[in-house]
């Protein structure tokens, strides 16, 4: 991981986006409130720090796939699996290693994101915190890191899937952006296609959204929340709990396929 730029270049983008996103969106509550269009509370601050979020997880998932596929562009696998011949193993300590590496590199995002966040909104909180859920904070603080870490874990998945840096990142533009985007045309189709609805809803990014918002009514959060359409709602929208285990799920399934699959199929 580290004698390649790619890795610092990423992890670097990945605290950018968390910051940049939050400056961008604070500023935007912050112009909303002086308009009084609207109240902004505690609970707008947590939510702004974690809105990088969605973003972060196409940064970090494209870092986990070239964690594994560099080893196969540099035929370093060969080398590596020489030493240790246990692929199972092996690919549990580089799953270890980025795992960390992602959750230190996010929760340093959050951190920063945080900050900015209150730097934008702190004059122009109104609100109290009644409304704001108990585990919002620790959601933001750990919860978002970690489903960074997931996410990550599950991109090196498809990467040892694929042995391929294009395919692999093609994987995970496509399943964490471009297929919920056109899942997401089906609600327009009326009630026959809802279960198209339910399913986008059950996809990484759109679980990621649902988990990191911790059951807030902040505006900031709403952006994710689910659209309506001629007054009917998507049929199926998990609880923030429910959307976090959804995420684990994707992670441990495709990190797992990825696992059977480099222990059963030649190096080269």
């Amino acid at each position: 991981m580290w004698s390649a730029m790619s890795t610092y270049v990423l992890l670097v983008l990945c605290v950018a986006f968390f910051a940049v996103n939050s400056l961008m969106i604070g500023w935007l509550l912050n112009f909303m409130a002086s308009q009084e269009a609207m109240p902004v509370g505690m609970e707008d601050v947590w939510t702004t720090a974690s809105a990088g979020a969605t973003d972060g997880m196409l940064i970090v998932g494209i870092l986990g796939v070239m964690v594994m596929t560099s080893e196969y562009s540099s035929q370093s696998i060969i080398t590596s699996l020489t030493v240790n011949p246990r692929r199972a193993m092996f690919m549990n300590a580089k799953a270890l290693v980025l795992a960390a590496v992602t959750f230190l590199a996010s929760f340093v995002g959050v951190l920063v994101a945080w900050g900015c966040a209150w730097l934008m909104l702190h004059g122009a909180i109104s609100t109290g915190t009644q409304a704001m859920p108990a585990a919002l904070p620790w959601v933001t603080l750990l919860g978002v890191p970690v489903a960074m870490a997931l996410t990550a874990v599950m991109a090196m998945g498809f990467g040892a899937m694929l042995r391929s840096t294009v395919g692999g990142v093609l994987c995970v533009v496509g399943l964490f952006t471009l297929l919920p985007s056109i899942l997401q045309l089906a609600q327009l189709l009326g009630d026959r296609f809802a279960w198209i609805v339910s399913v986008n809803n059950c996809l990484p990014s759109r679980a990621l959204e649902s988990f990191i918002g911790a059951g807030a009514s902040s505006f900031s959060n709403s952006m994710g929340a689910v659209m309506t359409v001629g007054g009917s709602t998507q049929p199926f929208q998990p609880t923030w709990g429910w959307a976090g285990v959804i995420l684990l799920a994707w992670a441990v399934a495709v990190y797992a396929a990825g696992v059977a699959v480099t222990a059963r199929r030649d190096v080269k």
